[in-house]
């Protein structure tokens, strides 16, 4: 068990890692088999959960002196859940399940998220998050369209390739017919 300066630090360390996106939710009101679900589905798909002090976690967020982190201090009221992982929409979706399985509202539910720098508030803000492709996404997408682009390249340059071998065979051919007359 840690102690309050031990908890403290570990949030803003954990804040100040910019690999990982994090969730803030409110599970006020959330039966205890609901929330079990979401502990156990968490864990099987590497999302961090944990009840947080407001308090706590604003320090935390001080801490870190990120100006985005500055912005979200004035939104942390009530009950807060903390959620983190190295995937981004893996959260996201999983809190949309928990939300329809439960049939509980995401306006209750969910309060904002921090992916990739970028802040996302409210129900928009989920729905975004889901959409958005992940810098890794678009990074597979470009290289992959660089990919096909570099292929078809090589393609027409190997089609021009025979084609001005068969013409140099043709002028070849033309060349020692007309020495031969």
């Amino acid at each position: 068990m840690m102690n309050k300066k031990q908890n403290l630090i570990f949030f803003s360390n954990l804040f100040g890692k910019k690999k990982l996106h994090f969730y803030l939710i409110n599970l006020k009101g959330i039966k205890a088999f609901q929330q079990s679900y979401l502990r156990r589905r968490s864990r099987k798909t590497n999302i961090n959960i944990k009840v947080v002090k407001n308090t706590l976690l604003k320090k935390s967020l001080k801490l870190t002196k990120n100006t985005k982190f500055m912005e979200i201090i004035p939104l942390i009221k009530e009950n807060t859940t903390l959620l983190w992982s190295k995937d981004n929409k893996e959260t996201a979706y999983l809190l949309l399940k928990f939300t329809k399985k439960y049939e509980l509202s995401i306006k209750k539910i969910f309060k904002l998220a921090i992916s990739e720098e970028n802040l996302f508030l409210g129900e928009k803000g989920l729905k975004d998050l889901i959409n958005m492709k992940s810098k890794k996404e678009l990074l597979t997408n470009l290289i992959a369209t660089l990919g096909f682009s570099i292929r078809k390249t090589i393609f027409s340059l190997n089609r021009i390739f025979l084609l001005l071998c068969n013409l140099k065979n043709q002028i070849i051919y033309k060349y020692e017919n007309k020495k031969n007359s």
